[in-house]
């Protein structure tokens, strides 16, 4: 069980492999300042560390990351369950998609449960992606009010394409682990019990590899998209930050703490 005083994210060496577990189960692994420094602080280190070859990053407990954490977010004394802001968002090359794309060693997420918003953001943004079949895909961002950000909106448009992209953003639906396969978001479905034992064997093959190779291979993968993702990180900072101070994003707010449909007025 774990406590107020548990590290938000939790490191183990296996050999050449690194699993990362998001370590907050209460709030289904809530993105919060904590988990971002966190995995900054592991992805400088394992960049760094020449014994490390491979990466999982997975969710203790039944979820993988449910997305920003709102009870980390400050209330205006004068308007009850209004936010005043977000915890300050680190610098685009700071990011947790932006370290891992950058590591030179493969990340594998092994998604084994609800992925949403800032935490879909992050699962997307591994290299290879293996799901429990309990896994979801929810791109809540439109639901509170907010455009998709740590790098969700550039990586998800360059697999999904514009069209189908912007329905899923627009309606924020869920969709389910074999849905995500058939979009290509992950790579395969296995069975809720066998995902740590599949994404360990995996890992284990890559860490044998050639370490200069598998590097060169993922620059090349990613360069070979048009675009930047920094750009998109720049650029969802700005707009989420301004967002935030609409009325919009406070009735996003306030429906959830409620639990009722929001009522968005275009404000």
């Amino acid at each position: 069980m774990t406590t107020e005083e548990d590290p938000p994210v939790l490191f183990e060496r296996r050999g050449p492999v690194g699993i990362v577990t998001l370590n907050r189960p209460k709030t289904l692994n809530a993105m919060s300042e904590g988990v971002a420094d966190s995995l900054a602080e592991f992805a400088r280190e394992l960049d760094m560390d020449e014994a490390a070859r491979v990466i999982i990053i997975t969710g203790n407990g039944r979820g993988f990351c449910s997305g920003m954490d709102v009870g980390t977010m400050g209330t205006d004394p004068n308007e009850r369950r209004k936010p005043s802001m977000s915890w300050p968002r680190p610098r685009p090359d700071q990011q947790p998609i932006a370290l891992l794309h950058n590591l030179n060693i493969p990340v594998i997420g092994a998604i084994n449960g609800v992925a949403a918003g800032a935490g879909m953001s992050l699962a997307i943004g591994t290299d290879i992606r293996i799901a429990s079949d309990q896994a979801r895909f929810v791109p809540l961002f439109v639901k509170r009010g907010l455009q998709p950000d740590f790098g969700g909106g550039f990586v998800i448009t360059k697999i999904l394409g514009a069209q189908r992209a912007l329905e899923y953003f627009l309606t924020g639906d869920s969709i389910s682990a074999e849905q995500a396969l058939e979009w290509g978001l992950v790579s395969r479905v296995v069975p809720h019990e066998e995902l740590m034992a599949t994404a360990m064997e995996l890992a284990e093959r890559l860490a044998k590899g050639p370490p200069a190779a598998m590097a060169l291979i993922k620059r090349t993968v990613y360069r070979a998209e048009s675009g930047t993702l920094e750009q998109d990180l720049e650029f969802g900072s700005f707009a989420q930050e301004r967002l935030m101070r609409t009325e919009d994003f406070t009735e996003g707010w306030k429906s959830f703490v409620e639990k009722r449909p929001p009522n968005f007025t275009g404000r």
